[in-house]
């Protein structure tokens, strides 16, 4: 069974390692000229290859116990729209979910995976809302736009109610989220930025009622990375003056940060500001080798916005909060909650966020 499992993770491997080709004929494609519409683009895309539901979350319980969660659900197409069978015994969709708890005041991590397919009430996408589910892990938007997240696995789960406290946000320009030198390796890439969030938290089998902010982001495309590429550091952060900042450093394999580099500025209001490559320096200032994986990550950040003329200064909540997957995909990465301080333009500034990096525990070219 682990075997067939793992024959039908293919596709979702390929997502996982960002290296879908551009060749591949009968796919949906991310070019410009998409027409978005809502709340059918917050549900599934089953004609483009590869789509995610992302959320990452900062809360803590009514004494200040923090707590960070990570929590997404992959979906990926087995063969393209006119290579499908169509039969509820057809595996057309295969459904992975990653989903992690850090405990950060006892330095506590603990990551899990779970994958499986349409038909035999395993996963569901709807393409006309957003209504996700795989076992045990479910998303659902309400009319209002309040989503209702759930998960549990072992001794630990997530029962939560995330209400927008901003707009959502399309980022890239004209809908495209361009992530490498072809037309079609890009992604239409959607975020609320600050959901408040609100709801219960199980951990080691006590449930602790907890509050705070979620991020969700919303991708979905078919062609991704190119072969030059060795992985990207993505950075979330919500900062305590009401902005937020999505950064998404690529990384060339010598090691250089790619053009493609790019990011978004959401303020008060909702409003997105575009940031290129060139209006931002991230310099690292640590690392942690990891005992599991010996994957050497930076775990440690300090980052310029030239035209804000902020310096933010981002650590890590707890080095140990590897996503290290065994069952089934037997990938690493680390993601993890991260706190900020520093300036932003002439006034101090604090927050919290989640950074994600990939490619630094070995070759994420898995098949």
């Amino acid at each position: 069974m682990r075997w067939t499992h793992r024959r039908m993770l293919l596709a979702v491997l390929a997502l996982i390692a960002a290296k879908a080709s551009a060749a591949d004929d009968g796919y949906q494609r991310a070019l410009p000229g998409y027409e978005f519409r809502f709340p059918r683009d917050h549900g599934s895309h089953p004609d483009f290859r590869t789509e995610w539901w992302y959320f990452t979350g900062n809360v803590q319980d009514e004494w200040g116990k923090p707590f960070g969660f990570k929590m997404t659900i992959f979906r990926s197409a087995t063969a393209p729209p006119e290579g499908r069978v169509e039969s509820a015994l057809a595996a057309n969709q295969v459904y992975l979910c990653h989903f992690a708890i850090s405990d950060v005041a006892g330095r506590d991590h603990q990551a899990w995976e779970t994958v499986g397919r349409e038909g035999f009430d395993q996963a569901r996408a709807s393409t006309v809302n957003l209504d996700v589910g795989l076992k045990d892990f479910s998303i659902l938007m309400a009319p209002d736009e309040t989503i209702t997240l759930k998960a549990g696995k072992d001794h630990a789960g997530l029962d939560l109610k995330l209400s927008p406290a901003k707009p959502f946000v399309i980022h890239g320009e004209k809908g495209i989220h361009q992530k490498a030198d072809i037309a079609g390796q890009a992604s239409h890439y959607i975020t609320y930025t600050r959901l408040n969030t609100t709801g219960t938290l199980r951990w080691r089998d006590k449930a602790y009622t907890v509050s705070g902010l979620s991020w969700m982001d919303h991708e979905f495309g078919s062609d991704y990375l190119s072969d030059s590429q060795a992985g990207w550091d993505w950075f979330a952060i919500q900062l305590d003056n009401g902005y937020d900042l999505m950064l998404y450093q690529l990384r060339n394999k010598d090691g250089s940060a790619n053009t493609h580099s790019i990011g978004s500025i959401v303020d008060k209001q909702g409003n997105l500001t575009p940031i290129r490559g060139s209006d931002f320096v991230i310099e690292q200032t640590g690392s942690w080798e990891s005992p599991k994986t010996g994957g050497v990550y930076p775990m440690g950040w300090k980052i310029r916005l030239r035209q804000q003329d902020s310096l933010l200064t981002i650590t890590p909540a707890f080095p140990d909060q590897e996503m290290v997957m065994q069952d089934y995909t037997r990938t690493a990465y680390w993601e993890g909650a991260v706190r900020i301080g520093g300036t932003w333009g002439d006034s101090s500034t604090a927050g919290k966020g989640y950074v994600e990096l990939v490619g630094y525990a070995g070759s994420f070219d898995l098949l």
